[in-house]
């Protein structure tokens, strides 16, 4: 099981930012969705032009730093948790070739990477949340509207918080 797939609540929101703001230096961000499709089913968006965003907001020389600082956050931040990822599919795969399970040294493993990874996306979320409180409100309206759709989408995203009440 990925890590991605045992995410809280919380760490979701943040991850639907830290996706989104991925997207600013290597992956698109998402604008425009699917018409009315069924709350259970993934809306699929259309990708933007993060460049094109870039110039749309006419950055200032100390806007520009922010934003810079804030992709190299992202950037690192997402190159520590797949290298997490990474060393905990390999530790767990080592515990799954037991004859026994030592369920609860999975579950400490888990446990584990879980608080060691929410750093990751907080860290990015952090860095990003300083670049937008940079901009004057035109600009903020126009990065909302290229992240907004994104946002929209978490709750259709497919590692959304398993629901125990009703199995979903």
């Amino acid at each position: 099981m990925t890590k991605l797939k045992i995410r809280s609540a919380a760490y979701m929101l943040l991850a639907a930012v830290a996706a989104s703001s991925f997207a600013f230096g290597t992956a698109p961000v998402y604008a425009g969705t699917l018409p009315n499709i069924d709350s259970d089913t993934a809306v699929h968006v259309q990708p933007i032009d993060m460049r094109t965003l870039h110039d749309q907001l006419n950055l200032t020389a100390d806007q520009d730093a922010q934003w810079q600082a804030a992709l190299f956050a992202m950037r690192e931040s997402h190159a520590e948790a797949q290298t997490h990822a990474a060393e905990l599919l390999q530790n767990t795969q080592s515990l799954l070739t037991q004859p026994i399970l030592n369920l609860s040294a999975i579950h400490a493993q888990h446990v584990k990477a879980e608080q060691e990874d929410a750093q990751f996306p907080e860290r990015s979320a952090k860095a990003w949340l300083t670049f937008y409180n940079t901009l004057n409100d035109q600009q903020k309206k126009t990065f909302s509207d290229a992240l907004r759709p994104q946002l929209e989408n978490v709750p259709h995203h497919a590692a959304r918080p398993y629901e125990p009440r009703t199995g979903l």
